[in-house]
């Protein structure tokens, strides 16, 4: 069979690409069980000397580059209820790495930002996942991690435009995923 498949998007898949596409998707499994194993979390916590819950710590992550957001559009984006997202934003508060802001559009809401504590503690811990990375790729050329970083900022590129174009309340794209 010859016919080009399409993504969800509807966008057209030419046949050549698709093995690379499957070459991409496992390598992308691999990293987020990379990212996500027990012995990796615990080595960035002991490098960075951060504890904190991985889905604490994506919350800051998608604060740090898609901005200040109500709890609601935070839901929205990660597909889960707004008690599940008060939840995890409670800890994060309660240790000043965000704060609560007036939404200046709607003086009845507020927005949820990320705290310059907030930006310390992820940069120790990007800092440290970096330093495991760098022993990870110790064999690997310069430029092909800067292929590979050039490829993986388009799908967070993606990922931020699905959160811009749907506006607040709306469904976004694949966000960070909950605990």
């Amino acid at each position: 069979m010859t016919s080009s498949r399409t993504a969800s998007g509807g966008t057209p898949v030419e046949p050549a690409a698709a093995p690379e596409l499957a070459r991409l998707e496992v390598a992308l499994s691999a990293l987020v069980r990379w990212s996500e194993s027990k012995h990796t979390r615990a080595e960035v916590t002991r490098l960075s000397g951060c504890d904190v819950p991985p889905s604490a710590l994506r919350l800051l992550e998608h604060f740090d580059v898609a901005g200040a957001m109500r709890v609601s559009d935070i839901a929205d984006c990660l597909r889960v209820d707004v008690s599940t997202v008060s939840l995890q934003l409670r800890r994060l508060k309660a240790d000043r790495l965000v704060s609560r802001q007036p939404d200046l559009a709607d003086g009845r809401s507020g927005t949820i930002a990320i705290t310059p504590d907030g930006r310390r503690v992820l940069e120790r811990v990007r800092a440290a996942r970096r330093d495991l990375l760098a022993e990870a790729f110790a064999q690997a050329a310069p430029g092909e991690l800067g292929r590979a970083a050039d490829v993986l900022i388009r799908l967070q590129d993606h990922m931020l435009a699905g959160i811009t174009t749907t506006g607040p309340g709306a469904a976004a794209g694949p966000g960070p995923a909950p605990d």
